[in-house]
């Protein structure tokens, strides 16, 4: 009987353990995590990974349950403000019309390579975007991450600023729209689910987008060239939760979360280069003309009369929204010892 026993016990053991290993008993925290389904990007990438990071970290206390279908893209913000969802992850250039800090990566010839961009965003501009996401959308950031670096996808090669006139271009953010407004195109925004059957019906001439997620999506069954024009070259996106279920998780909870958090940004931020570094060859197994802009052509886009345009509203929207958008462009430019002049 006492052998009996201690076999029951012992399986018993084994089953509980391997339910913890296994997931198979409830989470002590269900989440739900709204984000965008943009198959193939770093976006959906760390998404993921951060889900996975925080069940292991945790021992599966904390599950974080993603939904690719509640939430449109301009609005995940609001969701997690209002609490609709407890976390989302936000594309943060989506909202530099009314927080004009968030559209610093997007202004011409400030950050142009990953090294500039590392510079600003741990100098100061990541703290600031944790801050306004705390004050205006309730949100804590939990980690950031990047997206791949901005392509033009077109039916028509766009290999020269002259090639841009005329043209209907779909951004993402007021400061590329100004920009491509300057330089003779038609600003065109739509909702990201839009673009390939505007590209294939000729609603739009190119888009400017994440070359991973414009690979993921198959563009090249449409387009036949990727132009990579030095225009809001690296953008960031974060991972938030509302803070008022933040604050309903034990402290333990919370640091491994965070912990989780930092270590994947790190990763992401060090592997970054690598995994880019197979987007040309991709493309081109495709059959698309995969072109980088020279300098030469890059220095004539970013001549004053295209430029100032880009900067002076940037200014203009800061100063509505009580920010000092010259001071700040300047306190980027001592992270980067530049001057542009705008």
């Amino acid at each position: 009987m006492r052998l009996i026993k201690f076999v029951l016990c012992a399986s018993l053991l084994v089953f509980l353990f391997a339910g913890l290993e296994s997931g198979v008993f409830a989470a002590d925290h269900k989440l739900t995590l709204a984000y965008l389904p943009v198959k193939g990007t770093l976006y959906v990438e760390v998404t993921e990974t951060y889900a996975k990071k925080v069940a292991e970290a945790t021992n599966g206390r904390v599950e974080i349950v993603l939904n690719d279908s509640l939430i449109k893209g301009t609005l995940l913000a609001q969701s997690v403000r209002d609490n609709r969802v407890q976390m989302s992850t936000i594309l943060a250039g989506y909202y530099s019309a009314t927080n004009p800090e968030f559209g610093l990566a997007q202004l011409p010839g400030l950050m142009n390579n990953l090294e500039e961009f590392e510079k600003v965003f741990y100098g100061f501009w990541r703290e600031d975007m944790n801050r306004i996401l705390a004050e205006k959308y309730n949100c804590h950031v939990l980690v950031w991450g990047l997206f791949a670096p901005q392509s033009l996808i077109s039916i028509k090669p766009i290999k020269k600023v002259s090639d841009f006139d005329g043209k209907k271009i779909r951004v993402h953010n007021i400061e590329t729209a100004t920009l491509v407004s300057a330089i003779g195109s038609k600003p065109t925004p739509m909702a990201a689910s839009e673009v390939l059957p505007a590209l294939q019906r000729g609603i739009i001439d190119g888009v400017f987008t994440s070359s991973a997620w414009a690979y993921g999506q198959a563009f090249y069954s449409v387009a036949s060239n990727v132009a990579m024009w030095p225009i809001s070259t690296i953008l960031p996106f974060p991972i938030v939760i509302n803070q008022d279920e933040w604050q309903k998780l034990p402290k333990e909870l919370q640091d491994k979360m965070a912990d989780a958090g930092r270590k994947l940004e790190q990763a992401s931020f060090a592997d970054y280069l690598n995994k880019m570094k197979d987007l040309p060859q991709k493309w081109a197994s495709k059959g698309v003309d995969f072109y980088m802009v020279p300098d030469s052509e890059a220095k004539i886009l970013f001549k004053p009369e295209y430029i100032r345009p880009v900067y002076s509203s940037f200014f203009e929207r800061a100063e509505k929204a009580g920010l000092g958008g010259r001071s700040y462009v300047e306190r980027a430019e001592g992270f980067l010892d530049k001057n542009l002049g705008y």
